[in-house]
């Protein structure tokens, strides 16, 4: 918890050019940290189409510790959970091996809808970008196969639709500073306990099947 807060205060000090929408301001305020994942070694395996199956095994375990617990905090829809569920399943884990895999401990406060705006900007804008991801495991799963690609594949054809209807809600006018503010900030540490979540992330591995 202490290194995602250092990580969210520092990247909260950096000094970020004028914002003219709510969304331009995250788009700012979340780039270190964004730009940091691109270099995470389970999530660019991915993206290179390198990853074996006890990393990518691994992988999915950690993200299901952090969304299910996620989903919990915010009281959001556990739609990312039962994909990450649904390929670990496809993966070989009984269903008690998923209910017994560590949950992420300090997820950020999400007690206004300010603040669960802002967490599901980072988790929205995360399925947005799985669908490039979901293709580059060809090589892994089968070409074609969309069996244990569930979380990565996201909406499918209406991931599109509903990050334009994400957007909608954040880009609703608002003259209220504070309330950007709590928006930008719940954003900033979301991203920092992820980031802080995957460190350990092939820890997974021993999960037994």
């Amino acid at each position: 918890m202490k290194l995602a807060l250092a990580i969210a205060v520092n990247d909260k000090a950096k000094p970020a050019p004028a914002a003219a929408t709510l969304r331009s301001a995250l788009r700012v305020a979340t780039q270190p940290v964004h730009m940091r994942l691109h270099s995470h070694p389970g999530l660019a395996a991915v993206q290179n189409g390198t990853i074996d199956r006890a990393s990518y095994r691994a992988l999915l375990s950690r993200l299901h510790g952090f969304h299910t617990a996620f989903e919990t905090a915010g009281e959001i829809e556990p739609e990312r959970s039962r994909w990450l569920a649904a390929d670990l399943r496809a993966l070989g884990l009984t269903e008690q091996a998923i209910a017994d895999l560590p949950r992420c401990p300090f997820i950020p406060r999400l007690d206004t809808s300010h603040r669960r705006l802002g967490a599901l900007y980072v988790a929205e804008g995360s399925t947005l970008g799985g669908r490039e991801l979901a293709k580059r495991l060809d090589g892994l799963l089968g070409a074609g196969n969309v069996t244990g690609r569930a979380f990565f594949s996201g909406r499918a054809v209406d991931t599109g639709k509903a990050w334009r209807a994400f957007l909608v809600r954040l880009e609703m006018p608002t003259d209220d500073d504070a309330a950007s503010a709590d928006v930008i900030s719940a954003a900033q540490e979301t991203f920092a306990a992820f980031e802080e979540w995957l460190v350990d992330w092939n820890i997974a591995t021993d999960v037994q099947e």
